[in-house]
């Protein structure tokens, strides 16, 4: 199931618990639950706005201000690991 989730993230490159749930007919608490397995285990990992990323940042803001967007990315891990699948 933890494959599943992680193909589906992307292919879909949509992170949202929700979409994933529907997505896979999974229920949102296994989806949380697996989404924080693939955290720990290394394959996906939460990117936060900080200051370093005013440079290259697409939020629009027009001042160097920190939001609360939160994005995710699969790690280096996670697409070998989908790469030894296909």
């Amino acid at each position: 199931m933890l494959y599943k989730v992680l193909e589906f993230l992307h292919k879909e490159g949509n992170f949202s618990t929700k979409a994933i749930s529907k997505g896979l007919s999974i229920p949102e608490p296994i989806i949380d639950d697996l989404k924080s397995r693939l955290i720990s285990m290394g394959y996906i990992k939460k990117i936060t706005c900080d200051r370093t990323m005013c440079e290259k940042c697409t939020c629009g803001c027009s001042t160097k201000k920190l939001n609360d967007k939160i994005d995710w990315e699969i790690t280096e891990k996670g697409i070998k690991l989908l790469n030894k699948s296909l």
